[in-house]
This record gives structure tokens, C-alpha cells and sequence, in this order.
């Protein structure tokens, strides 16, 4: 029996996807060596059967809305293009404790000091703000687009009114798939609470995609696919706008009657 065998069914199917999604960042220059992250809450598709495998490892800030449940994590120092051939040396799914403070290993982390991604406050703190706002979303993804990174080196547009206003403009699917646009998070430590804290802060304020300065972006939804959808667009407006700037001139964008006009067409969240 191999290590996935042992999972169920459904997580394995998710890792089918997890994989097909690893390797599209992997190819767009997303996920540069062990660039990027991932953590999905698995906690309705676990095996009941799968014990503890390790100690408990407490958290610097307990996160008790998220006790009893379970998340498939990438890993720290772990790179995205070896999870279709090793998800078991690339991930791992834990439980945290009930009281939420600490966790333990139930799967994978297989491979000398094995620890979940470094970006781990961050993504507690997201799904503890999910299960208490956006039940429905159980997926964050980390990953480092290009050409977002490379709008957050712009003094301009660290102007959030001016970024959104500048994004959502470039074409109307940046305004269909992030209709509440972007938050940005100032430069922080990677790794550290005040990150964690920060980042919850942008999606508990309505936005769809916080893009850390300098380093690349999160958003969340209900699965992996859709998550992965909105950086590509998002992105994909980062790169039109630099585009237009390289020709010398900012991008003519889409007037707020048209912006008005596909909120009220595809019926978007304010």
C-alpha cells in the first residue's frame, strides 16, 4: 500500500487537483523553488481511522474556532512541482487540538525535519476567520504571481483605491472573479503573527485577494480551482496595466458606469 492509499477517497480526489493546480504555478513561474503554500480544511472528508502521528506542537496564538479540525498543509521548504509525485514528502494533514492551542501530524510530513509551511500563522489565522465569517471557503493559497509583485514595488500603487480602481478596470473578468478587489498588506516578516494579523485584517474588510508587498498574494474560496482562477485573473490585470505602462501610457480602464453595469449583469457581492 502506498501513502495515499490509506486516505479516503475524497482526499485523494483533492489531491488529484491539488496537483493539477501545483503544476500550472509551477509552469506561470509561481512557485520558484519552495515558493508559495497551500492549506485546504479537510475536516468532513477525513478518515476517522487515521491516528495521531507525532506529538503536540502548540502555537504561539491558540486559534480555538478552528479546535478538532483537520488541513491538508504544504510543507516548509517543500516545493509545489514535487506534490504530484510525492504529496507525502510535499504535505501533510494535521488536527489541531481541540482547545486550539497546538496541533499534531495525522499524515505525511514524511522526510528529515519535516514542518508545515513557515506561512502556518497565517493560514490558522484565515481559516479560524472563515469558519466564523466565510464557512462556505475552506481553501487559502499563497503563491507568488509575477507581475502582482511587481505592481506592489510601485510606489503608485500603494494607493489601494488606485490599485483596485486600476485592476478591476483592465478587463471585465478581473471585476467578475475579484469583484471586491484587493487589499494590500504592508511588507512584513514572512512567517510571523504580525503577517498572520495583517492579512486576516484585508479579507475581514470584504477583499478577495490580499497581495503582500513584495511578495506575492493569498486568496481563499471553496475549492482549489476557483482559488487559483481568481490569482490567474487578478494577475493577469497586473500584467495588462504594466503592459500599457511599458507603451508609455497608464491603461484607459473601464469607466465606473461599465464597472456598475457588470455588478449588476453577474449579480456580484459588493
Amino acid at each position: 500500500m502506498n501513502a495515499t492509499e490509506i486516505l479516503s477517497a475524497p482526499i485523494r480526489a483533492l489531491l488529484e487537483s491539488v496537483a493539477r493546480v501545483s503544476e500550472s504555478m509551477w509552469h506561470k513561474g509561481w512557485a520558484e523553488a519552495n515558493g508559495g503554500n497551500l492549506s485546504i480544511d479537510i475536516t468532513g472528508q477525513m478518515d476517522a481511522s487515521l491516528p495521531p502521528a507525532g506529538d503536540v506542537v502548540p502555537l504561539e496564538t491558540p486559534r480555538p474556532a478552528i479546535g478538532g479540525r483537520c488541513f491538508l498543509i504544504t510543507g516548509s521548504g517543500r516545493r509545489f512541482r514535487d506534490l504530484p509525485r510525492n504529496p507525502e514528502q510535499a504535505a501533510c494533514i494535521l488536527r489541531v487540538e481541540d482547545n486550539g492551542a497546538g496541533w499534531r501530524l495525522l499524515w505525511g510530513g514524511c522526510g528529515k525535519a519535516f514542518r508545515p509551511t513557515s506561512e502556518l500563522p497565517t493560514h490558522l489565522a484565515l481559516h479560524e476567520s472563515l469558519r466564523l465569517h466565510r464557512p462556505d471557503r475552506n481553501v487559502v493559497l499563497h503563491t507568488h504571481p509575477t507581475e502582482l509583485i511587481a505592481l506592489s514595488h510601485l510606489r503608485a500603487f500603494g494607493d489601494e483605491d488606485l490599485l483596485n480602481r486600476t485592476l478591476l478596470g483592465t478587463m471585465p473578468e478581473v471585476k467578475v472573479l475579484a469583484p471586491r478587489g484587493v487589499g494590500l498588506v504592508p511588507y512584513n516578516l514572512p512567517g510571523s503573527e504580525a503577517l498572520a494579523t495583517a492579512t486576516r485584517a484585508v479579507f475581514e474588510r470584504g477583499r478577495d485577494v490580499a497581495l503582500w508587498e513584495m511578495h506575492g498574494c493569498l486568496a481563499t474560496g471553496a475549492d482549489i480551482e476557483s482559488v487559483f482562477d481568481i490569482i490567474d485573473t487578478v494577475n493577469k490585470g497586473a500584467h495588462i496595466t504594466l503592459l500599457c505602462l511599458a507603451a508609455g501610457q497608464p491603461p484607459k480602464g473601464l469607466s465606473p458606469a461599465q464597472l456598475d453595469e457588470l455588478t449588476t449583469a453577474f449579480k456580484l457581492e459588493a
